[in-house]
């Protein structure tokens, strides 16, 4: 859906009020108003608040001109790129591309849900207990690495799929619903190290019961899900573990051992700083340039996809990062055409996709 902003100025005529008391009425800025006007969707308790103002429920600030058998949620974004109305319209539209290939496969599977009863802390560890579970991890005290992030989202029944995002979309990855289908699109541009975290937020959002009204961003919510994908990520044991053996020591061998612990368990430094300073506040060690050649080491996702350009290694890799939406592939192969084959997997300008269609059929002729 996308926002009509501009909708407020007109009821605030109607009602014979200015912008500012209308700010005043809401608790933002007359900057924050004219933001929303202007495009910027406003967070949950704020479009609540508005509806209240003028008696009118939600929807009415939205445009019904999008399918609503696709739904994106808004999402965190790369860095502090805003939420826009521009924004969600190329998350859409990505989502579009797939709206008939799911739409012919109407048996998504079951997700286990979570209802939240609350947003405290034990119910965040709760959740995080139970996601650590499902991604098979065998160390309850070892942080996940990318590979235990994406068996747990073919646990939980989310098909993945992998793109290079158009440049305006600033996101690592984001979740929609297509067809019942619950579908996380991950960017291939991004780091493997950058991207556990923000998996596992985006299961979060896919394993909530709740119906959020109109897909708005909530920064609460987006909060709640920060903190389960926190602790999902890092367990309180490990990031007391790594504390201890850094406690008292000088900044350069602080990073040092913070850097052979990220390489040895393939996590990004600035989550587990981000996660010890939650415990020990005093805490602040600057990481930024030893985050970044960290990430030298790791290849992004585009690069374990397409390793050394063998259609061999996608496909195998696919089927094992993405089993779900692999499996839909295989069973409908005959009905897809290379074209459309080469849009499903985004390989038109990496490989050639009747290779890739070949390797395909032989994955699907080996038993079980």
């Amino acid at each position: 859906m996308e926002w009509k902003g501009e909708k407020i100025k007109e009821l605030s005529k109607e009602k014979k009020m200015s912008l500012v008391r209308l700010s005043e009425l809401t608790g933002v800025s007359r900057q924050t108003v004219n933001g929303w006007i202007k495009g910027q969707v406003p967070k949950g308790t704020h479009l609540l608040s508005l509806c209240k103002i003028f008696q009118i429920s939600p929807d009415y600030f939205f445009s019904d001109e999008s399918d609503s058998s696709i739904s994106v949620p808004a999402h965190r974004t790369r860095r502090k790129t805003k939420v826009t109305p521009e924004l969600q319209k190329d998350a859409y539209a990505l989502a579009r591309e797939y709206a008939i290939f799911f739409k012919n496969d109407q048996n998504p599977a079951v997700l286990p849900v979570a209802r939240i009863r609350s947003r405290d802390e034990n119910v965040v560890k709760e959740i995080a207990y139970n996601l650590r579970k499902r991604s098979g991890i065998t160390g309850s005290e070892d942080p996940l690495n990318y590979e235990h992030t994406f068996r747990l989202l073919a646990n939980l029944g989310i098909k993945v799929i992998f793109r290079y995002f158009p440049e305006k979309l600033k996101a690592y990855a984001f979740f929609t619903k297509i067809h019942g289908h619950r579908v996380v699109f991950v960017n291939n541009s991004i780091n493997v190290l950058d991207l556990i975290f923000p998996l596992i937020h985006e299961a979060v959002h896919a394993i909530r019961d709740e119906v959020h009204i109109s897909d708005v961003f909530d920064s609460e919510e987006e909060d709640f899900c920060d903190d389960v994908a926190n602790h999902t990520q890092f367990p309180d044991e490990y990031v007391n573990w790594v504390y201890k053996n850094i406690k008292g020591a000088g900044a350069a061998i602080q990073i040092i051992t913070l850097k052979k612990f990220a390489n040895k368990y393939r996590h990004s430094l600035y989550g587990l700083v981000k996660r010890i300073k939650s415990f020990y506040p005093d805490f602040d060690l600057k990481i930024g340039g030893a985050d970044t050649n960290l990430k030298k080491r790791f290849p992004t996702v585009g690069k374990v996809l397409f390793k050394e350009d063998d259609p061999r290694f996608f496909v195998q890799n696919i089927s094992i990062l993405s089993p779900l939406f692999f499996n839909m592939l295989i069973d409908r192969l005959e009905t897809i055409s290379d074209r459309k084959l080469g849009e499903l997997l985004d390989i038109e300008s990496y490989l050639d996709i009747q290779l890739v269609r070949d390797e395909l059929i032989k994955m699907r002729k080996v038993p079980g």
